[in-house]
This record gives structure tokens, sequence and C-alpha cells, in this order.
């Protein structure tokens, strides 16, 4: 299979006057976010077991969007959703993500900023399901108050048939029944850096599995191939940690600047 990878960066740059050329010096730092699946009808498809793909249409019904696909819980974003639904009304798969707040402090230890629960149930065959999607994140430094930028983060998703015989499903796999699902995602995203005085500051993100999940491949672009059990509720975190350096230039100017960065990464299926 060969992606199409749509890269868009985003900067925002902010500068606060500060009384002197002595560097200031952040402990911590308070965040907000909010995460949500979007219905936009960009990049958003499903298939079938056959290999069908359906493009979606804008919209949060199967009715609206024409793949099959359902969209529930008002994210706080446009046309971003908590909630994401595929299968049939006796069985059904989904995502689900809850945005976090807390604080980042410098130096410190790994935080949540959101949590991903994947419902994997085993669809009738013939179902359709979920293929790329788009997860849409605003991610704010609310104390001290220096901004906000959004990330989109596109996913593709494989739900694979299921056969009596785990030994036939495709490798790796973790169930003792049914055929394990997996997801690519893209995790090379650049991290917010700014600098205060002689101070250099680092914002990193990262994907960590949690119950029933296995990270399996990293391919050269910087890719993973996520595994997760086949019957089995099963969840990701998303991460953020704030570290500090030292730069042996001084500080010059008594001005503040901030930059933040971020990348918005959107993969589609090239047919």
């Amino acid at each position: 299979m060969k992606f199409k990878t749509l890269l868009s960066v985003s900067a925002l740059s902010i500068a606060t006057f500060i009384g002197s050329a002595q560097a200031a010096i952040i402990p911590a730092i308070d965040f907000a976010t909010k995460s949500g699946w979007l219905a936009d009808g960009v990049n958003s498809s499903s298939k079938q077991a056959n290999g069908t793909v359906y493009d979606c249409a804008a919209g949060t019904t199967s009715a609206a969007n024409g793949c099959g696909l359902t969209f529930t819980g008002a994210a706080g974003l446009p046309n971003a959703y908590d909630t994401v639904t595929w299968g049939s009304t006796t069985a059904k798969s989904g995502l689900n993500i809850v945005s976090q707040s807390g604080t980042l402090v410098t130096n410190g230890a790994w935080v949540q900023t959101g949590l991903i629960t994947h419902s994997n149930k085993t669809i009738p065959a013939g179902s359709r399901s979920l293929y790329t999607l788009d997860l849409e994140t605003l991610f704010t430094l609310v104390n001290p108050p220096l901004g906000s930028n959004s990330a989109k983060v596109g996913i593709t998703f494989n739900e694979t048939p299921n056969v009596p015989n785990p030994a036939n499903c495709p490798i790796p796999q973790l169930s003792g029944t049914g055929c394990d699902d997996t997801f690519l995602i893209n995790l090379n995203l650049p991290a917010i850096k700014f600098a205060v005085g002689k101070e250099k500051y680092t914002i990193t993100f990262k994907l960590n599995p949690l119950s029933g999940v296995t990270q399996s491949v990293v391919n050269p672009d910087g890719s993973i191939v996520l595994v997760t059990r086949e019957g089995t509720v099963n969840q990701l975190e998303l991460l953020a940690q704030l570290t500090m350096s030292e730069v042996s230039a001084p500080a010059t100017v008594g001005m503040l600047g901030l930059s933040l960065v971020m990348l918005g990464l959107r993969r589609r299926n090239k047919k």
C-alpha cells in the first residue's frame, strides 16, 4: 500500500517585554487540551472486507457521510467528536478520546494529555469498518499564558478478517481467538521550543501503548504499527514532557521571544 503524506506547519510567535536581561525561570506550565475525531469529510473513509473503500462525506451519521461511521459527543472543536463507531447494530467497534488538562513540571515526568480507548469488537462479515481518520488536538499553554496551537494526526486502521484458527491471522497476533486489528500512526511530530534568557525549554510528545496494545513495527519514516487485541477494550495514551537546558550565550536584550511550532499531519490512502 502506498500513502501520500500531507504536511501543514503552523507557527505562533509571542513577544513579551521583561525588564532586564536576566534569565527568567519557568518551573512549570499548566496546559489544557481539546481533542476530537473529525467528521468533516476530509481524509476519512471506511472499508469492507473485500477491499472496497468508501470515502466519507461530511456528517456525523452513516446516512450523512455515506461510509458507515457514526460520530457522537461534541469535542469543543469544529466538526470534532469524542467518539466514532462502526460495525452493525449488534456489534460496534469504536474509538473514544478523552482530553486532559494538567501541569508539566520542568525536567519532570511525562504527563498524560489524552487517552484513546479502542473498543475492538468482532463485527459481522460484510460490515464497513474504519479505514482512515483525522484526530485534531488543540494544545494550550494556560499558565504562563503562552498561547495555543492545533495539530491534526492522521491514522490508518485495518480491521482484519477473522478466521477460525488464529494461526492463520496476519502476524503479529496477540489474541487466542479472532484476528487482531492494526493502526498505522505517524508520531514524527516536532517539539515545541522556546528560550527564556539562557534557558532553552522543549515540550515533546509521544504515544504510549497501554492495555491490550503492542508496538510492533517502527518504519523508517517514524510511523509505527500498533496491534490491538481482538474482542477487548484497549487503550493508548498521549503524553507530553517539559525539559530545560542552559545555553552558553547570555541574554542580550530584555525581550522574551517564544515560537510555538506544531505539525499537522494527514495520511491518506493513495489508490
